[in-house]
């Protein structure tokens, strides 16, 4: 056997046995939602905004496990990663990871002005809910309404999606 043949054959074994992290084991594929939005084709997209990360993956996770039907949001100029249907209605999520931490809707906005105010002005336009999920490591998982005039705190997370 040549030489070339049992790299080859490795290489196709290593990519096959690689962790996909849009499919775990025993699960379906999570949909992407690519948006063409109209936009100035000469300004370069921010590509930090393309990757999705660990938070990402584990606010998908508490989508399933809430009953949603996921989708992640691929799309530079929307601050929005997920996607979540159900019979009841759409839920569209933003998530954050901050190292320092959020205990209220003000901090939230504070340090993140630029994307909640992009979403308070979306949540006037469209029908479907809106929420930021804050992960920090000092308080976990935030999770904050949004609404045209500003944000709310959800104290009853579980309950207000089912």
């Amino acid at each position: 056997m040549p030489r070339n043949a049992k790299t080859a054959e490795q290489k196709s074994a290593k990519k096959l046995t690689q962790r996909n992290p849009d499919r775990e084991e025993n699960e379906r594929p999570v949909p992407e939602i690519i948006i063409h939005s109209p936009m100035d084709v000469t300004a370069e997209p921010d590509p930090g905004r393309t990757r999705s990360n660990a938070i990402v993956y584990e606010a998908l996770k508490l989508l399933i496990k809430y009953g949603y039907e996921p989708a992640k949001i691929r799309e530079p100029a929307l601050p929005l990663n997920l996607m979540g249907m159900k019979k009841s209605g759409t839920l569209l999520v933003c998530t954050i990871r901050s190292r320092l931490p959020v205990p209220n809707a003000a901090t939230l906005r504070e340090k993140n002005t630029g994307t909640v105010d992009y979403l308070c002005r979306l949540a006037g336009r469209v029908r479907d809910r809106i929420m930021i999920w804050v992960y920090s490591p000092a308080c976990g998982w935030r999770y904050y309404l949004v609404y045209p005039g500003g944000l709310r705190y959800d104290l009853d997370f579980p309950k207000s999606i089912q």
